[in-house]
């Protein structure tokens, strides 16, 4: 097996990237006549880039859960929202099983999603018309900090309100 296929094999998203890069720099008194290299890199990248979003996605729907059940001062939706949080969780897990470059950049990927997680969950507040969303206002702007990468995020256990481990 080439390096090549042991990438794809093993890391979907850093597969991708080189591809594409390896395209980018092939010579171009060597390419095959018509053969559209620049949009073949791109697309190539590209797919590797829907992984990346996917990541972000998740991130973004886990923070904004996990600030709901963390601020909402009413229970009825917790199941739901817990729930939620699991498969969201889950489906991260997947895109990190397939691309553990993107697992690298977790920190990075979830940085990148705070601010629309916490618009997502203070707009619920907002709009239900509870006293706790000036609160969870100023706690949303502590940034990506507010709960922790590993230990509260990507903790297949944890919730607000739990010990940690």
């Amino acid at each position: 097996m080439s390096a090549a296929t042991d990438l794809y094999e093993c890391d979907f998203y850093a597969w991708t990237q080189d591809q594409a890069a390896l395209l980018r720099a092939w010579p171009e008194a060597l390419r095959p006549n018509a053969l559209d290299i620049a949009h073949l890199a791109e697309e190539i990248a590209d797919l590797g880039g829907s992984e990346r979003r996917a990541a972000q996605s998740l991130f973004r729907q886990v923070m904004a859960h996990l600030l709901k059940l963390q601020f909402h001062p009413e229970d009825t939706a917790r199941p739901h929202w817990r729930g939620e949080v699991g498969e969201f969780r889950a489906q991260l897990e997947d895109v990190f099983a397939a691309s553990p470059s993107l697992r690298a950049r977790r920190a990075e990927l979830a940085e990148k999603e705070w601010a629309r997680a916490a618009r997502i969950a203070c707009r619920l507040l907002a709009d239900e018309g509870h006293a706790m969303a000036a609160e969870a206002g100023r706690a949303f702007t502590a940034a990506p900090g507010y709960f922790e990468l590993d230990a509260e995020l990507l903790d297949p256990d944890w919730f607000p309100g739990t010990a940690h481990p």
